[in-house]
């Protein structure tokens, strides 16, 4: 593990904790990614950006998937695991899988992995999840699952005779049909027989490298 220590916010990252501050005093409630982005005149994809580096930097929490579960923290340097980044993961179509035989590590916030369950982190290839504020070339952490509740945001398995493809997509069970749902207009969701898709894990997290 390796800890965040002496770090401060920088100019940016100070108004939106301003911000996020007057919101919950005003509205007695966390504003949205997209309330966030609205008033400083940017995309919900940079804000997702700001919101991981304030929590890497342990200024912020918010709990993946759930809406306006932004809070605000006494800003203590957040404590990191070390976690393999084993692959791809498709946001689009699918990709064949295939695992890193050597694979980088990236260091995840504590606050993203729950205790007592595996997990690993892919890389994200494609925008079909860009409403979610997940981007193109981004690292999620995935929780390992072997089933999934409605609406949650899965690593899935597309069996397709001797080929097997890696998606993330919303999930959602239509009694003999399995929707798996884009987060971007432009796309359509897709529905499956339920033995052709096998989930593999759950979206739990997602670090955004900062150039």
């Amino acid at each position: 593990m390796s800890i965040y220590s002496s770090i401060k916010p920088t100019d940016k990252q100070q108004k939106v904790i301003g911000f996020i501050k007057d919101f919950l005093r005003r509205y007695s409630g966390s504003p949205s990614f997209r309330d966030i982005a609205d008033n400083f005149g940017v995309s919900v994809g940079t804000v997702q950006g700001q919101l991981n580096s304030l929590q890497k930097l342990g200024f912020l929490t918010w709990v993946p998937g759930r809406a306006r579960s932004i809070k605000l923290t006494s800003g203590n340097p957040t404590i990191t695991q070390p976690l393999p980044i084993i692959g791809v993961i498709s946001a689009g179509e699918g990709i064949t899988v295939f695992e890193e035989p050597d694979p980088e590590v990236a260091e995840v916030p504590s606050s993203m992995i729950a205790s007592g369950s595996g997990h690993y982190c892919l890389r994200v290839s494609g925008f079909s999840m860009c409403e979610d504020g997940i981007l193109d070339g981004d690292t999620i952490v995935v929780r390992q699952r072997s089933s999934a509740s409605d609406g949650e945001t899965v690593v899935a398995i597309l069996k397709n005779d001797s080929d097997e493809k890696a998606t993330l997509k919303r999930f959602y069970h239509h009694g003999n049909k399995i929707e798996l749902r884009p987060r971007n207009q432009q796309l359509s969701s897709k529905f499956y027989d339920p033995e052709d898709v096998v989930v593999r894990g759950k979206f739990c997290g997602l670090i955004r490298k900062e150039y």
